[in-house]
């Protein structure tokens, strides 16, 4: 017989972190964000709450008081045997019913293992708890039931797959629901990234969630805001005269009315660098940068989440009046673009070649604009949301870009695909520093000229 088998598993419970208890009103309230239960005077439930606070209780007790904490995910529980703790089965909402077996179960697609300071974490955004596993070997032995006796998992590996099912981790492996769009809707990735960038049921703001700032408080320094330049070529961008435009352009009613994505261009009349440039300085150009405590914050024509403004425009110019073709960055402190790839490089190519098939019409732009973050000027400060405030940055440039496309006359369209690969080749940025994460395609309207000749 194994070890494993050979010794007797203990389960201990306890409150889980966090929670705290109030009298008032003639009541018990137990709390622990965003968890609320309001118990009567006398409630045997707040009899038991001190002793599962300080110490815990071994597991088993049936009580009411203490099924009622367990059914309703306020008690953690710690499995171990002689050779110390095994796993930790962290509650994070109440238990939903847990599914007959009637057939053999496997882990569910949405599930997600990581390593961890030497344990491995498992989580789903579908489980109700998440499962820190100090001994690697009884994830294996709990999914995998033995034919034999001889070779049956021990206690705790049992008791593992108890919690596996108890709480949501298995799932029938030729189904999973499979003629459910609500659950076919979502890839594993998609479900895991909009739970965890969330503020759900792991705690509280600041409690490893929103604006931290971890990084400071990890002795790390912040980003500046200003990127590192390219060495190649610079371009200086006129500035706008908006003296007459604030009259002929019309009310963000009337513009916001007209709006409409196009993704066709007039090449024989093609966009202008001047036009260009009011577009840009229009949306992304740097106001003014200021400090407080050792950070860059920035002011510019658009909102961003913390004032951090990580996002980078990449112009790639394949017909722009003006303006050799080429891959450029917008240098938005300076209003100047600087050359980064001639427009014949193989990732640039690429990178339009995307943005065609993203466009539907398989017809190259006149100007792609990449967008790209400096993920560390955001990460730095908020934890457990950083990349989701990434992408609503983005989705506000792209509605900047767009309501003043249209207020131009140009013709714009945000697009939902990018290369980040080919970003990365073409700019030569670390990914994990400076990433791809949008496109928007511009140029001359066809419809503008029409107007203009009749």
């Amino acid at each position: 017989m194994s070890r494993a088998q050979d010794i007797a598993a203990d389960r201990t419970e306890r409150l889980k972190p966090g929670v705290f208890s109030a009298e008032r009103g003639g009541r018990t309230h137990l709390m622990a964000w965003p968890h609320h239960i309001s118990l009567p005077a006398g409630h045997p439930t707040a009899e038991v709450i001190a002793r599962l606070a300080d110490t815990g209780q071994p597991a088993g007790a049936e009580d009411p008081a203490t099924e009622l904490l367990r059914r309703e995910g306020w008690l953690d529980q710690e499995f171990s045997d002689d050779r110390g703790v095994a796993f930790v089965v962290r509650q994070l909402r109440a238990r939903g019913p847990v599914p007959a077996v009637g057939r053999r179960l496997d882990l569910s697609r949405f599930a997600v293992i990581r390593a961890e300071a030497g344990a491995l974490i498992l989580e789903s955004p579908l489980a109700s708890a998440e499962i820190t596993i100090h001994r690697r070997e009884l994830l294996a032995a709990a999914l995998c039931p033995a034919t034999d006796s001889a070779s049956a998992p021990g206690e705790l590996a049992a008791a593992l797959g108890e919690q596996l099912l108890a709480t949501g981790f298995l799932a029938d492996p030729e189904g999973e629901q499979a003629q459910e769009l609500r659950y076919r809707q979502w890839s594993p990735h998609e479900l895991l990234f909009h739970d965890r960038s969330r503020l759900g049921y792991r705690g509280y703001v600041g409690d490893g969630f929103g604006g931290t700032w971890w990084g400071r408080a990890a002795g790390l320094e912040p980003e500046p805001a200003a990127p590192p330049p390219y060495p190649g070529p610079r371009v200086e961008l006129a500035v706008p005269d908006f003296t007459d435009r604030r009259l002929s352009e019309g009310s963000y009613f009337d513009i916001a009315e007209q709006r409409r994505s196009e993704r066709v261009h007039d090449d024989e009349c093609p966009i202008s660098v001047d036009q260009l440039s009011e577009l840009l300085y229009r949306t992304a150009r740097v106001r003014r940068v200021h400090e407080e405590d050792g950070v860059e914050f920035v002011s510019s024509p658009r909102p961003s989440g913390g004032s951090v403004y990580e996002l980078e425009l990449y112009p790639v110019i394949t017909r722009c009046s003006g303006l050799d073709s080429g891959l450029y960055h917008y240098d938005a402190h300076r209003h100047e673009l600087e050359l980064v790839r001639p427009v014949d490089h193989y990732a640039v190519r690429r990178m339009l070649r995307v943005a065609s098939q993203g466009s539907t019409t398989g017809v190259v732009p006149q100007v792609l604009l990449v967008v790209a973050a400096r993920v560390g000027r955001v990460m730095w400060k908020y934890e457990g949301m950083g990349y989701a405030v990434v992408l609503k940055n983005t989705g506000v440039l792209y509605h900047a870009l767009a309501e003043t496309s249209s207020a131009m006359g140009l013709a714009g369209c945000p697009l939902g695909t990018d290369d980040a690969v080919a970003f990365t080749e073409a700019t030569g940025r670390d990914p994990l520093v400076e990433c791809s994460v949008g496109q928007f395609i511009v140029g001359s309207s066809p419809g503008r000229r029409e107007e203009q000749s009749r």
